[in-house]
């Protein structure tokens, strides 16, 4: 049995699943800039799994990189959990 989000992703699936929403970008309007990548994988990672991770680690690389592209401000190297 599987555990935990699944790291590989193909492109049509992170457009799918990753991609923020109006109502998304509207909830990270009055973060801070350095908040905001953080804030977003948190609540993506929360519509796929239904719970937030452990760690930062649980965020799949590929989906933070295409995170970041929208939702600037944060270093997709450093990301950490509040």
């Amino acid at each position: 049995m599987e555990t935990g989000v699944r790291q590989e992703w193909e492109p049509e699936d992170l457009i799918e699943v990753w991609t923020l929403l109006e109502e998304d970008r509207e909830r990270l309007r009055n973060k801070s800039e350095a908040n905001r990548l953080g804030f977003a994988l948190l609540l993506k990672f929360f519509e796929v799994e239904a719970r937030f991770p452990e760690n930062a680690e649980e965020f799949p690389a590929p989906a933070v990189s295409y995170v970041a592209q929208a939702a600037p401000g944060g270093d997709p190297e450093r990301v950490r959990l509040p």
